[in-house]
């Protein structure tokens, strides 16, 4: 997992949307997810029991609705 609200597109969708809080890991559900382009670089953090970390340039970026 890489990003913090913008994530590489090869991140795990299902723990971003933990990491944003749009699901909890205990009860899962239904996310929309943008695609990007690709951002310069990415910073990791730790939210809601996920932990993602920093990345550099990537080609393609998702976001969670």
């Amino acid at each position: 997992m890489w990003g913090t609200d913008i994530y590489t597109l090869d991140s795990s969708i299902c723990n971003a949307a933990v990491h944003a809080g749009k699901l909890a890991m205990e009860s899962g559900g239904s996310v929309t997810i943008e695609l990007r382009t690709g951002e310069s670089s990415y910073k990791g953090t730790t939210r809601n029991g996920i932990k993602t970390n920093d990345y550099g340039k990537y080609g393609r970026s998702f976001v969670v609705k």
